[in-house]
């Protein structure tokens, strides 16, 4: 019998991790340990999935580093396929199946600058901030961009190191910022519930506009 209910917790979790939750969840779990943990001797803090309200709406961030060279916040997505996007444009496309299907998605490069905004607005526009989309290895990009940062998630951890040789932020800095977000992270009071209500009704108004 126990074997029986492990054969469907197993059976549940792969049909799980197949939804685009789930994907999501992957997706999140590859770049975290990338990532890895924080080390305080380095001046090197990393926050995983912050969600808070920025005065206005829910925001929802899956990764933000924290060093010296400043902030670092990092958009993931775990699609297959060919990703195809510019800089500016609204929606990307994914293509499977050798081109027989292509499905839109909004730019995550227009997401992440919108979640630096937000955190702007808690933080205050005084210190350096890095924008990366980050995609896990399943996906070919064909992205055009000068301005953020998009790349494989394998590379991400020496790209954040290539970022700049200039320390921006002293080490009090560094640990403040920290501490400032663990701190909104702690008393955040959005369910995933609310948050995915309020990303339907920002969609919905865009469409109408």
């Amino acid at each position: 019998m126990p074997y029986i209910i492990i054969a469907i917790i197993i059976i549940l979790a792969l049909g799980f991790f197949k939804t685009a939750t789930g994907k999501g969840i992957l997706g999140e779990l590859d770049v975290r340990m990338v990532l890895g943990s924080n080390k305080e001797h380095l001046n090197h803090f990393v926050i995983n999935n912050l969600t808070f309200h920025d005065g206005k709406k829910s925001v929802q961030i899956d990764h933000i580093v924290i060093n010296p060279k400043g902030i670092f916040v990092i958009e993931t997505k775990n699609y297959a396929g060919r990703i195809y996007g510019k800089e500016h444009d609204d929606n990307w496309t994914q293509v499977l199946a050798y081109g027989k299907v292509k499905n839109s998605f909004f730019s995550p490069i227009k997401q992440n600058l919108g979640h630096i905004y937000s955190l702007k607005q808690v933080l205050g526009n005084v210190y350096p901030f890095y924008s990366y989309v980050v995609f896990t290895k399943k996906a070919d990009l064909q992205i055009t961009s000068f301005e953020t940062t998009v790349i494989p998630s394998y590379i991400l951890k020496r790209t954040i190191k290539k970022q700049s040789s200039i320390q921006t932020l002293s080490s009090q800095e560094v640990k403040q910022i920290y501490d400032r977000l663990l701190e909104l992270k702690k008393t955040n009071t959005i369910t995933k519930k609310e948050h995915v209500k309020s990303i339907n009704e920002r969609i919905k108004n865009r469409e109408t506009k």
